[in-house]
C-alpha cells in the first residue's frame, strides 16, 4: 500500500521545502539545529540508501533522542526495512532478549562495548553487523516495539506500515479542526510508540515542526527521573504548541504552569496517557490554563484507540474512540477492540477480529470510552467488594505527595497505599482527604512508606510499573524479615484518626 507519511514529506520537500520540519540536538551534541523538509527527505533517503546497499533484514536502534534517531526511524519506513526500537531503560537481560527474540542484524546507537568495534556509521550513530539469521518477525512487520511486562521479559509487538498509517492519519484528522499545532515537543522517548507516532509521523501530517531534544534537556533521565526547572526552560525556549505527557508528568506541567504562567500560553493541546487520568488532576490543568485532554491505547492497536480533544471532549472519559478503529464491551466490563490491530506477537500471530485488551471500561452512546483498571489488577478484599487499583491510584494523582502510591489489599479487610519515601503529616492529611471522595469500600486503611522502594529488586518492571503480586508477598514478609526498614501509619476504618508507628 501506498506509504501516505512517506508521500506527505515527499509533497511537503516539495510544495514547502523551506518550511521547519524538525529543529533540536543531533546525537550526543547540545548545540541546536534545524532541518528543513526538503533537508529531511534528503537525509531519510540518503540513509535508506545505505540501509539497502548493506542488505539488512531488520534494525535494533537504542539510543536516546535525537534529530537522528528520527532519521534513521524514517529511513527504515523508506527503505521497508523492520526497525526495533529499544528502550535505553531496558536491562543489559531484556536487551539481549529483545535481539534474541526480533533477529535484529544491525545494531544503530548506543550498544555495549562487548561488541567491538563500529563496523560503520549512519548519521550520528555507530553501527554494528550481526550475523543474519533466520527472521523471527511477523511478515510485514514494519515496526517491533517491545514493551515490559510483570515477568521483566519484554514482548514483541509487530506492527505493518498498515497499521502505523492509519492511526497517525486517524489522529491527525481527530486534532487539525480545532488545534493549531505548529509546533510539537517531544517528551516522551522515542523509542515509546505513542511518541514515536505522535511527536514524528502525525506532525508530518500535519506540516508541524517536531522539537527533538536529548532526555536530559527536556529534564528527563532514566525512566522516572525528572527535573522541572529544565523542563521549563525548553517550555520558554520553543515555546511549543503540543505536548504528549503521562499524569507524573502533567502534575509537574500544573506545577510549571501555577509558578510561571507565561510558560504554558502557547499551548494548544496536552494529551496525557500512559495511565488513567484522574478528573480532578485534568481540573487542576485546566484551572492553569492548560489545554490537557485524556487519551488510551496499547501497543497492539497501534498505540491510540480513543482521545478527548477541544470540541469532543468528555472530562472523565479516555475520549471518542478514533475512526479507524471500533470497541465494544464484553459481558464482564472488559474492552475489546477491531480494527488496526498489529500482526501479533513474535512468533504469535493473531487470528481474531476482536483484541481481549485486558482493561475494564464502559462505552456511553456517544462514543466515549472510560477505563476503569487492568481486569488482571482487580483486587477482592475480604468483604467480597471488587475494586480497581487503578481507579484510587488516578483519583490520587491530584495530590502531590501521593504521586506514584501503589493500592493493594487482595484478600485483606482494607486496603494498603504503598509510597516510596518516608511517612508524613503530609502524606497522612493527602489520603485522608483522598478518603472523602471514596465510597467505604475503597477507601485507604493502611499507608505503608519505603525509602528506595522503587529501586527494590522485582516489585517494579524495567519502565516503572508496579509488579502487583509481588509487592503483595513483600508487604506480607516484611515483619519477619525486614523489621525497622517501612513506616506504616494505619487509618481505622470510619474514622479520621491517624496512629503512627514504625
Amino acid at each position: 500500500m501506498m506509504n501516505q507519511i512517506i508521500t506527505t514529506l515527499i509533497q511537503r520537500a516539495q510544495h514547502t521545502p523551506d518550511d521547519t520540519a524538525l529543529s533540536g540536538s543531533r546525537h550526543g551534541l547540545q548545540q541546536q539545529t534545524r532541518l528543513s523538509y526538503s533537508q529531511l527527505l534528503v537525509r531519510v533517503q540518503q540513509a535508506a540508501e545505505l540501509l539497502q546497499a548493506w542488505s539488512v533484514n531488520c534494525i535494533a536502534l537504542r539510543a536516546d533522542n535525537s534529530l537522528d534517531w528520527v532519521i534513521v526511524d524514517l529511513a527504515a519506513m523508506y527503505a521497508r526495512i523492520p526497525i526495533v526500537p529499544v528502550p535505553m531503560f531496558f536491562s543489559e537481560a531484556q536487551v539481549a532478549h529483545t535481539l534474541q527474540q526480533s533477529g535484529a542484524d544491525l545494531l544503530v546507537g548506543e550498544w555495549l562495548d562487548s561488541h567491538g568495534i563500529a563496523d560503520d556509521r549512519i548519521e550520528g550513530f555507530d553501527v554494528w553487523r550481526l550475523p543474519s539469521g533466520l527472521p523471527q518477525w511477523l511478515p510485514d512487520s514494519s515496526k517491533i516495539t517491545f514493551t515490559s511486562g510483570s515477568t521483566g521479559q519484554p514482548k514483541g509487538v509487530c506492527l505493518g506500515q498498515k497499521q502505523l498509517i492509519e492511526v497517525s492519519c486517524a489522529l491527525a484528522a481527530a486534532i487539525q479542526a480545532d488545534v493549531r499545532c505548529e509546533t510539537h515537543l517531544i517528551m516522551l522517548p522515542l523509542s515509546t510508540l505513542l511518541e514515536n507516532i505522535t511527536g514524528v509521523y502525525v506532525p508530518i501530517l500535519l506540516g508541524a515542526n517536531s522539537v527533538v531534544l536529548s532526555g536530559s534537556q527536556v529534564g528527563l533521565s532514566g525512566s522516572s527521573q525528572f527535573d522541572a526547572r529544565q523542563f521549563a526552560a525548553a517550555l520558554e525556549q520553543y515555546q511549543p504548541n503540543s505536548l504528549v505527557l503521562t499524569p507524573a508528568l502533567l502534575m509537574a506541567l500544573i506545577q510549571v504552569a501555577t509558578l510561571q504562567p507565561a510558560l504554558t500560553r502557547s499551548l494548544t493541546f496536552v494529551a496525557v496517557g500512559g495511565a488513567r487520568v484522574s478528573p480532578p488532576l485534568l481540573q487542576q490543568a485546566q484551572a492553569c490554563g492548560i489545554p490537557a485532554y485524556e487519551g488510551y491505547g496499547l501497543s497492539e492497536c497501534g498505540s491510540v484507540v480513543s482521545v478527548n480533544t477541544p470540541s469532543h471532549s468528555k472530562p472523565g472519559t479516555s475520549g471518542r474512540v478514533l475512526s479507524h478503529v471500533a470497541v465494544r464491551i464484553a459481558d464482564d466490563g472488559e474492552v475489546l477492540v477491531r480494527g488496526n490491530l498489529a500482526l501479533g506477537y513474535i512468533g504469535e500471530p493473531f487470528g481474531h477480529a476482536w483484541l481481549a485488551t485486558g482493561d475494564l471500561g464502559s462505552l456511553d452512546q456517544d462514543g466515549f470510552l472510560t477505563i476503569n483498571g487492568r481486569k488482571k489488577n482487580q483486587i477482592i478484599t475480604a468483604f467480597g467488594r471488587n475494586v480497581s487499583p487503578e481507579w484510587i491510584e488516578s483519583e490520587a494523582q491530584a495530590m502531590p505527595a501521593l504521586m506514584g502510591m501503589i493500592v493493594v489489599g487482595e484478600g485483606q479487610y482494607g486496603l494498603t497505599a504503598v509510597l516510596d519515601g518516608d511517612i508524613s503529616d503530609t502524606i497522612i492529611g493527602s489520603v485522608t482527604r483522598l478518603n472523602q471522595h471514596l465510597p467505604d469500600y475503597a477507601r485507604i486503611t493502611r499507608v505503608v512508606t519505603a525509602p528506595g522502594l522503587k529501586h527494590r529488586a522485582g516489585l517494579f518492571t524495567s519502565n516503572g510499573r508496579p509488579v502487583r503480586q509481588r509487592l503483595e508477598q513483600w508487604l506480607h514478609q516484611l515483619d519477619e524479615q525486614e523489621p525497622g526498614i517501612v513506616s506504616t501509619a494505619v487509618i481505622y476504618p470510619g474514622s479520621r484518626n491517624l496512629s503512627k508507628f514504625t
